[in-house]
């Protein structure tokens, strides 16, 4: 019987489950897409029900497997998220979707009392982005659905409830307030006045090192359970236990996170006005970082393109950089493309008509690339740094790859080849073993990309 490690990854498509071996390697492993219910307002959202259920359900079935031995279980899960529970430890409301709408008036109440925005941007390290900013949830909650608040006992960040389905502990971990919550004032390295102000601390979890292990029996097993840990911090774990020199990791999946753990330079009203934020390491050190919505626009745009030219959703998986195409496309007009979530950035003229799919991709590519260079170049900062890796989703496209070799031609672009980052950075949490040098190579299959000869 193998001595593993299991890990919950949930994302916003997908939800995963990894038994991991004591080199790391994946010895077991689920992959599912969850239905989105409607809110009181019809907005979609995660169903807490299906996602405890499931969780629940693939963790016993690991259980029951012979050929394993769970020692661990940790969580790794996307940010932006709370689930309130009453004192029963029962949700009260539904997960909110961060990509609800966050009132207007609620937004000018909130800075009326703590702004100026800019001001407050720069202390928490989080732009204004509505329900993006969890912290803002907390409030929108208790002035616009205060018998809901009344009835809360604790709010608990998403990878934080994961782990309280199994160790029954409700906490709170550094990187889950860290990222672009709106809660932490990274100045005075704590929670901001603002959530003192509004009696927030109350519902909030004692705040516990993201490193902390919790001993429980669970159906006649004994395992230590993780506090859980946000995915993109999960992301960056593994590179900064490998690598001291200065990099910056790209996440990219549903968001696009350019991660700058080594910055020493403090957040300014330029960088925040752009984009510019925190996250936050295990330890509570700030992460300079940048984010787009890129995979979700990404995914969107390949469907209409799909629609349009009536080829296969699969389509561009088969797409290959091609130099002839890049080179027509590069003296032609520049790309348009109606943006559904990224900001429009050009003037509104006649779209440009492609002759094939080829040539829309690669287009398509280029708009996205180009604002993905300029949010890693924010990240970036004047952080003397030379090397950008590249995990995740965007990781195994040849197109994306080649045209930040193009655009960024002083930095060395390496991808990884795995996609399971955040999973990997959950389970090195529980690990008590050294990462071997040779971790990145074997596991991650780091490959330095060369720019195309044009």
């Amino acid at each position: 019987m193998e001595k593993v490690t299991a890990t919950f990854d949930i994302g916003k498509t997908n939800k995963k489950f990894f038994l991991f071996n004591a080199d790391f390697k994946v010895c077991h492993e689920v992959i599912t897409k969850l239905p989105y219910v409607k809110d009181e307002d019809g907005h979609p959202c995660e169903s807490i029900e299906d996602l405890k259920n499931w969780v629940e359900t693939t963790f016993n079935e690991a259980l029951r497997c012979k050929e394993f031995k769970i020692e661990a279980l940790n969580f790794s899960a996307y940010g932006a998220s709370f689930i309130h529970l009453d004192p029963k430890g029962k949700p009260v409301t539904h997960l909110f979707n961060y990509t609800k709408n966050f009132p207007e008036i609620i937004h000018k109440k909130f800075y009326a009392l703590y702004g100026p925005e800019s001001d407050f941007s720069i202390q928490t390290g989080s732009f204004d982005a509505g329900m993006l900013n969890s912290g803002l949830q907390l409030f929108w909650l208790k002035h616009q659905h205060p018998k809901d608040f009344k009835q809360i006992k604790r709010s608990l960040h998403l990878p934080q409830y994961l782990s309280f389905l199994f160790s029954k502990q409700m906490v709170s971990d550094y990187t889950s307030i860290g990222c672009h919550t709106a809660l932490w004032d990274y100045q005075k390295k704590g929670y901001h006045a603002w959530v003192k102000k509004e009696k927030l601390t109350s519902v909030l979890a004692p705040i516990v090192d993201t490193n902390t292990t919790i001993t429980k029996r669970f159906k006649d097993n004994s395992f230590r359970v993780g506090v859980g840990v946000h995915d993109s911090s999960a992301a960056l774990i593994p590179y900064l236990k490998r690598f001291t020199e200065p990099f910056i990791l790209l996440s990219t999946g549903t968001w696009n996170v350019a991660l700058n753990p080594f910055a020493r330079t403090p957040l300014n009203a330029n960088e925040t006005a752009q984009g510019g934020l925190y996250y936050m390491q295990t330890d509570g050190s700030p992460v300079k970082a940048a984010r787009l919505f890129l995979g979700y626009e990404y995914e969107h745009q390949v469907k209409k393109l799909n629609q349009e030219f009536n080829t296969s959703q699969d389509s561009h998986k088969m797409m290959r950089f091609n130099p002839a195409v890049y080179q027509k496309l590069k003296v032609g007009p520049a790309p348009y493309f109606e943006w559904i979530e990224l900001a429009q950035s050009f003037k509104k003229t006649s779209p440009f008509k492609y002759s094939t799919f080829e040539e829309a991709y690669h287009h398509l590519m280029m708009a996205l690339v180009d604002l993905q260079v300029k949010s890693l170049r924010l990240a970036k900062g004047i952080t003397p740094l030379k090397k950008v890796f590249v995990e995740g989703g965007f990781s195994n496209n040849e197109i994306f790859l080649k045209l930040l070799c193009i655009l960024m031609p002083k930095m060395e672009i390496y991808s990884s080849k795995l996609a399971q980052a955040s999973s990997i950075g959950a389970a090195l949490l529980m690990s008590t073993k050294p990462l071997p040098k040779t971790f990145l190579n074997t596991q991650y299959k780091l490959s330095k990309q060369v720019a195309p000869v044009l």
